[in-house]
Formats: structure tokens, C-alpha cells, sequence
């Protein structure tokens, strides 16, 4: 039996479970991986060798050069195209089993697909862009956590705009994790973090103003508004900012920002896809691919173990 990092209480128990009660379940699998690979394989070589042979025929017998060039491209990109397409089924069903099987362990829901989300409080605390034409999201977290409550999503932003001929082009604005946590003591202000912009940075955002960090490091990193400029200062201490640094790294993310308002934190980071299956050329078994998920779960938890810390510690004068 692999004993997985059960870094959280919650946590405690999930190898004992897992190897009982998911493990059988992936090694029935894991031939109708091994089987989606080969086919994936042999459908990707098959498509770019074709496209291979119509690069040839266009440089040597036509001389079409650019358009050899671009056949050779092609076949490249259909490799991928078909190897991805032909294990698709078993990928998402690898992540649906192993990702329900550790949410259903700690008692959360998740949804893999997402009709709406409503984002404006993201947006009018700049944490995602005001002006967005189309979005999507997918993956639902939601649940419990130390008794507060938060849902996590992933969301696809676009802008669109023509170019010169009058097509519509659609420019990704922002994508990633977008989140909602309950926040242990209430707030009686508004405070925002963001990215340092450098010589952009500005004085104001709306009705907040800037807020100067205690830590030189995240000084260096993050720009801070707020509406209460103690609150402000009491809540950004360098505890909680270097949580958020970590919650960045646990995510595999970038440009982590967020903000509170009342009684919630907000949190935007960008970030490619959470709670995949990863590499389908690896046994289904392969506790790797769980433990990512895992930590990625986990990294909720680290959130809410600051906050709650902080409000033991009464940090906030009121």
C-alpha cells in the first residue's frame, strides 16, 4: 500500500482508502489505458505520415515550398491532436474517479461542469479585467473547510475584436482559479492586493489607497489597497502574504491576487487546468498523479488554517 502525504487531519486515513476502495477500481482501468495509448500512438503516426506524404508531393512535384512546409506542421500537430483525442474518455474518467474519490473523503462536492459563475465582485475588486465578452468555467469546488465555507472555479475569460478584414478574434483576458472563502472575522473595510506594476503602480484604486506592506520582499511583489488603512496592515501581515505566495506555488499558478470584502476573501490566481489525470503513458496507479491532487485539495485547507490562526490570535483590534 503507498502511503500518500496526508498533510491535513482530513486527510488522515485517505492511503487506507484509497488502496481499498479506488486502487481496484483504476487497475480494471489501466489495460483500457494502456489500450487508448496504443491506438492514440498508431492514429498519430498514421495522420502524419499521410500528411507527410502530401508535404513531399507538394515541394517535389509542385514545388509549393510554403505550403510543404506547412503539411510538415500539420502532421506534427495532428500527432498530438489524435493521441489526445483517442485517450480523452479515459483521461477524463481517471480524473473523475480520483478526484471524486478525495472529495467525497472530505465531505465537499464537486462539479465538473459549470453553467455560470457570477464574477462581479472579482471584478469590481480588480482582481480579473472589467470588460469581458465571453466566459466559461468549469470544475467546482465547493464545501466546508474548519467550518468556513468557500467554492473555487475555473474560469475562461475572453475580449473579442476584429482585425482589418472584419474577423472576430477572441483574446483570452484571464485564465485560472477564482475563489470565494468565508472569512473568520468580519472586516470593515475593503482591501485589495495586487500585482506590483512598477512605475504603473497608482496611488489609488477606486475609493482605496495604497497600503504599504511590512515585508520589503512582498513589498517588492505585491501593491495593496484598502478603504482602512490599520485593517489593512493588520490583515497583510507577512504570515498570510507568504500563505498566498504558497497557495501560488501549490497550484502551479502565477499572479496570485486577491482581495476582502465583509466577511469574504476573494483570490484570483492564474493557473493551467486543476485536478487533471496527468500523464496517461503512467499506470493509472501511479500514486503521483493522486498525490497532485491531493496537494492541490490540500492547498484550501493551508487558506483557511491561516485565517483561522489569525483569529485565535485575536490579530484584529476589534
Amino acid at each position: 500500500m503507498h502511503q500518500f502525504d496526508e498533510h491535513h487531519a482530513e486527510f488522515k486515513g485517505f492511503s487506507e482508502y484509497f488502496d481499498g476502495m479506488v486502487r481496484p477500481t483504476l487497475h480494471v482501468r489501466d489495460a483500457a489505458r494502456a489500450k487508448a495509448v496504443r491506438n492514440g500512438i498508431i492514429a498519430g503516426v498514421l495522420s502524419a505520415t499521410l500528411i507527410s506524404i502530401a508535404a513531399f508531393i507538394a515541394i517535389i512535384r509542385f514545388d509549393e515550398t510554403g505550403l510543404g512546409f506547412f503539411l510538415f506542421f500539420a502532421a506534427a500537430a495532428s500527432t498530438v491532436f489524435m493521441f489526445t483525442l483517442m485517450t480523452h474518455d479515459i483521461r477524463e474518467e481517471t480524473k473523475s474517479r480520483i478526484v471524486n474519490a478525495i472529495i467525497g473523503y472530505v465531505g465537499w462536492t464537486f462539479e465538473p461542469e459549470v453553467a455560470t459563475f457570477d464574477v462581479k465582485e472579482f471584478q469590481e475588486l480588480f482582481l480579473i479585467p472589467k470588460s469581458v465578452d465571453r466566459q466559461s468555467f468549469e470544475d467546482s469546488l465547493s464545501g466546508e473547510a474548519h467550518g468556513a465555507g468557500f467554492r473555487s472555479v475555473e474560469a475562461h475569460l475572453e475580449k473579442r475584436s476584429r482585425d482589418s478584414k472584419g474577423n472576430t478574434k477572441w483574446r483570452t483576458v484571464f485564465s485560472g482559479q477564482i475563489m470565494t472563502l468565508d472569512f473568520p472575522t468580519k472586516t470593515f473595510g475593503r482591501t485589495v492586493v495586487l500585482r506590483d506594476k512598477g512605475w504603473f503602480n497608482s496611488k489609488k484604486q477606486s475609493d482605496m489607497k495604497r497600503i504599504g506592506l511590512a515585508d520589503p520582499v512582498f513589498e517588492k511583489i505585491f501593491e495593496a489597497y484598502g478603504t482602512d488603512q490599520v485593517e489593512g496592515r493588520v490583515i497583510l501581515d507577512p504570515a498570510f502574504m507568504q500563505q498566498m505566495v504558497d497557495l501560488e506555488k501549490a497550484v502551479s499558478g502565477k499572479n496570485i491576487r486577491f482581495g476582502f470584502d465583509r466577511d469574504t476573501l476573494f483570490i484570483a490566481v492564474e493557473t493551467k487546468d486543476q485536478f487533471e489525470a496527468g500523464s496517461m503513458f503512467k499506470s493509472l496507479m501511479d500514486p503521483d498523479r493522486t498525490q497532485k491532487i491531493l496537494d492541490e485539495v490540500g492547498a484550501v485547507f493551508d487558506i483557511v488554517d491561516t485565517l483561522l490562526k489569525r483569529k485565535k490570535a485575536a490579530s484584529l483590534p476589534y
